[in-house]
């Protein structure tokens, strides 16, 4: 996700400074992605005021870390007084996040968060449906994708392991009946029509359940839930390992976390080939009245890969939009501050339009139910 963000901000003209624990790995994400306008800084130190000292003179910083690394680098951009966005939180991040509010707008600051594909785009295209309606009733956000690559590895993974392994065995957050509740893993299985096809979603943990429902609670909205199409071989192999214990955060009998080891045989495995051949689909339905009646608005998006330089489809889906919002943000388009999820502050046409531009143009569909 990162060297699509790199990628993007170089196009725009920026400079780019990279912050990573390893500075050769980033050093050759500048040289393939930045353009001439990329530098590498190695921070050895996940701690707020080590991540401050490297982020003074930033006028903003798009972490594209797990998001255990989310209120630190949100504690370092207060210090270094630039704005932040980020990929998401995981509901539960993102909710501690929401609380640093009146720090940033004190400062005069903008944070965004969950400003990738999902969280992010759906959040905003969850917006360009609601805004419209005077009542909201449900706002579902669906996520598919396919991918065509060859693996040498048994395993493969789009986006980080660790996240992954989250959002497949934490309990995912819902928002039913006007309340939030947890909900069974990998529960909720329904069938959706992609772009690419029909493909089974089941629900799992994710930051647009966190903020949607509390965005729009005074249209009425009583229905909120996130659903991804998980490559169910994926599914099978990473579900075997959690049930022999091997994603438990916990120390064990010598005090080391099973998960800790399974992630770093995780990197242990064969690399992926340059080009990544896949897909990633987001679907947004949102139902509600309109001055008409009964409405239910639907949106598209696809994305593909890129051959030079390479990014896959995901990655694009979800390193372009921080991208673009920083650019907003920075040349005075968005002037909300504080901290807000995509849908209260990113405005839907230009960032559409700039999605759009990028080869991902959204379809809109409306459907109004027939009464009996």
């Amino acid at each position: 996700m990162g060297r699509a963000t790199v990628w993007e901000l170089a196009r725009l003209g920026y400079r780019v400074r990279l912050l990573d624990s390893d500075a050769r790995a980033a050093g050759n994400v500048a040289r393939t992605y930045g353009g001439g306008r990329a530098t590498v800084a190695a921070v050895a130190s996940a701690e707020p005021e080590a991540l401050a000292a490297a982020l003074r003179g930033a006028a903003a910083v798009i972490n594209c870390a797990p998001h255990a690394m989310n209120l630190a680098a949100m504690q370092a951009a207060l210090r270094a007084r630039c704005h932040y966005l980020d990929l998401g939180g995981l509901f539960h991040t993102t909710r501690k996040q929401l609380r640093l509010h009146d720090a940033f707008r004190e400062a005069s600051l903008l944070a965004v968060l969950g400003m990738g594909s999902a969280p992010g785009v759906a959040n905003v295209l969850a917006r360009a449906g609601a805004d419209g309606l005077r009542r909201v009733r449900a706002i579902r956000v669906y996520n598919g994708g396919a991918d065509f690559t060859r693996y040498r590895a048994p395993v493969a993974f789009g986006f980080a392991p660790g996240t992954l392994l989250d959002e497949l065995t934490l309990p995912p957050m819902v928002f039913t009946g006007g309340r939030f509740r947890a909900a069974a893993p990998l529960s909720g299985a329904e069938e959706i029509e992609f772009d690419l096809g029909v493909q089974k979603v089941h629900l799992s943990l994710h930051s647009e359940v966190a903020t949607l429902p509390l965005t729009y609670r005074d249209k009425g909205i009583r229905e909120c839930s996130f659903k991804i199409a998980y490559d169910p071989v994926l599914i099978e192999r990473l579900t075997l390992l959690a049930d022999l214990g091997l994603t438990d955060p916990r120390p064990g009998p010598r005090g080391v976390a099973p998960r800790d080891v399974l992630l770093d045989c995780f990197r242990r495995l064969p690399p992926p080939p340059a080009f990544i051949d896949d897909r990633d689909s987001l679907a947004v339905i949102v139902e509600g009245e309109d001055g008409r009646g009964p409405v239910i608005v639907r949106y598209d998006v696809t994305a593909r890969p890129q051959r030079r330089p390479p990014l896959s489809a995901v990655a694009r889906h979800t390193g372009f939009p921080p991208a673009l919002v920083a650019d907003m943000i920075l040349d005075g388009r968005i002037r909300a501050r504080g901290v807000l999820p995509p849908e209260r502050c990113v405005p839907v046409k230009p960032l559409l339009d700039a999605m759009e531009a990028r080869g991902m143009p959204v379809r809109v569909t409306v459907r109004r139910p027939v009464s009996s």
